[in-house]
């Protein structure tokens, strides 16, 4: 019998040195004393004592898809799925990889052989850039040309709903929808630039913290960052209207500060955290200029569509724009906490109207920076 906590991890940090070559993961796993799991009568251990053993840097969870890295090395493999690839070298293995209430289970004889097998071979060289949002491999990609990753951001999910409007539709709800109905409306619209990757923070109605996702951003070595929020007014439910924000500034840390659920402004301009030092490698005016360019793109195509007043783009450091170093904005489509807002935002044509229109704008940006002709 096995009895497992329910977490979802998405991104763990370690900062060891490593070489799978001189691992025997069998007997590290009776050294060190680890759980096992018994299966139908196969032997496992979860993920997070596999990377605790291996010293890896960070993984990702994608769906159903798993990506470690470490080194450059890089681990990738599907739950229920018995091929594995390390290193770009794919083995098939006898036991599908588990996953049981969130936790993800590793088949320990398996992965035995498949790093004993390792030993004789030097060909462990891995790219985290294999990963994409739906976990398939990139196709019709030129071998050397340029990725450009843009990463959508559905607002709030799961317990936390964000806005709930006179009527009972939430935040979360249309946030999703709309980004949705974006990422596929981009898929078709770019379909001709293979080299461009998309990625969603989220599929379903899931709670991913703040961190995650800037995480994961991070990680994915994201261009831009989208965020697809619903506003809403505490004094004022007739307001109407939409708005984009782009940040004040940019704050690069390895620690996160602890966020709240919701957008998470941090006040003031700067704030500079104590355990936080501005980006060395980024400059930070240009990053912050091309986040107000896009955000003002995005403006401009929502006020060719929509009928309601355009707020303009401003400037707000919100969680996820302060703490992704790439070009970031918010935008707030629209005041859910209007009953006649709210009513619309209902409409499944006006949701991808709205999100087409966030499309148009991503790609006149793109457009402006020669990404795409």
């Amino acid at each position: 019998m096995y009895s497992l906590k329910k977490r979802i991890f998405f991104f763990i940090f370690f900062v060891f040195s490593f070489s799978l070559n001189c691992l025997n993961l069998d007997e590290e796993v009776k050294i060190r004393k680890i759980p096992t799991y018994t299966i139908k009568n196969v032997e496992y251990i979860s993920i997070k004592s596999f990377l605790k053993i291996i010293n890896a840097e960070n993984w990702a969870k994608i769906e159903d898809r798993i990506f470690i890295f470490f080194n450059d090395t890089q681990i990738k493999f599907r739950v229920n799925d018995t091929q594995v690839i390390v290193g770009g070298k794919s083995f098939e293995i006898k036991n599908p990889l588990r996953e049981i209430e969130g936790d993800v289970l590793i088949p320990i004889e398996d992965f035995s052989n498949i790093l004993s097998d390792l030993k004789k071979t030097s060909d462990l060289k891995g790219s985290s850039e294999e990963i994409r949002s739906s976990g398939e491999e990139i196709r019709g990609a030129k071998k050397n040309e340029k990725r450009f990753i843009i990463v959508i951001d559905p607002g709030h999910g799961g317990h936390d709903t964000g806005a709930i409007g006179t009527f009972g539709l939430k935040e979360k709800d249309v946030n999703l929808d709309v980004s949705l109905r974006l990422e596929k409306y981009l898929r078709k619209q770019l379909q001709n630039y293979p080299n461009i990757e998309l990625y969603l923070t989220r599929k379903e109605d899931v709670f991913i913290s703040l961190e995650d996702r800037v995480n994961m951003a991070k990680t994915l070595n994201a261009d831009i960052f989208f965020s697809v929020h619903t506003n809403s007014s505490r004094y004022n439910k007739n307001a109407t209207g939409f708005e984009t924000f782009y940040p004040y500034s940019k704050i690069e840390t390895n620690i996160l500060p602890k966020a709240e659920d919701g957008e998470g402004e941090i006040e003031g301009k700067n704030n500079d955290s104590v355990l936080s030092q501005i980006l060395n490698n980024l400059n930070e005016t240009d990053v912050i200029e091309e986040s107000r360019i896009l955000a003002e793109v995005i403006q401009e195509k929502l006020a060719e569509r929509l009928v309601t007043p355009d707020r303009g783009a401003k400037r707000r450091n919100f969680y996820v724009l302060l703490y992704t170093p790439m070009i970031s904005v918010l935008t707030e489509i629209e005041f859910i906490c209007n009953p006649n807002i709210e009513f619309n935002l209902k409409d499944v044509e006006v949701r991808q109207a709205i999100a087409e229109t966030l499309g148009n704008g991503i790609i006149e940006y793109l457009k402006k920076r020669e990404i795409i002709k």
